[in-house]
């Protein structure tokens, strides 16, 4: 998280394109998907049988496509919160998306840190040691997909934004934005 000077008051840089594992992570899925759904493409045109096997071979590569473009969306996505007086705005930015919210800075209420969730033991996870690894695929899940969002009460809706914030780094927004409250 870093914060600058802009304009009448703050800009908070939340985010940007690379900055952690998960994001990382989801870039080798999208080349993972991208060959997947490219190898299917060429075994329509290097195979080419019938009408049922191209319409199939096509269905697969959209299939593997789709969700690659999500991956590496994820794994662009920026984030940046601007704070003065009057406003509290969040811009979320992707490869073709963009999210730009604008929020009156009185009317936030209840602006809060989301730790992640605690928990329970898997099921399938033995008594004594998890032979199978079932609650250490739970808790590295949680780990890397896990909340760590902030959070606020406006108009009777709660906005969520912001991945991957520490605690530390909440605290030192929400003094930002009472030092904006104060003066």
């Amino acid at each position: 998280m870093t914060i600058k000077d802009y304009k009448d008051g703050k800009m908070v840089t939340l985010s940007v394109a690379f900055d952690t594992r998960p994001k990382v992570l989801n870039v080798f899925y999208f080349f993972v998907y991208v060959v997947t759904g490219y190898f299917f493409l060429s075994q329509l045109f290097n195979n080419y049988l019938s009408i049922g096997w191209s319409v199939f071979a096509i269905a697969l590569s959209v299939l593997f496509l789709i969700p690659a473009y999500r991956f590496v969306n994820k794994a662009v996505m920026s984030e940046s919160v601007f704070i003065n007086k009057q406003e509290f705005r969040i811009v979320k930015k992707g490869l073709r998306k963009m999210y730009d919210g604008t929020f009156e800075l009185s009317m936030i209420k209840d602006f809060r840190y989301l730790t992640k969730p605690e928990m329970e033991k898997h099921p399938l996870a033995g008594e004594s040691f998890d032979y199978l690894g079932f609650q250490t695929q739970q808790l590295l899940i949680n780990e890397m997909y896990g909340d760590n969002k902030l959070a606020f009460d406006y108009d009777g809706r709660t906005i969520r934004f912001g991945e991957n914030v520490y605690s530390w780094e909440f605290e030192e927004l929400e003094a930002l934005i009472q030092a904006m409250r104060t003066n």
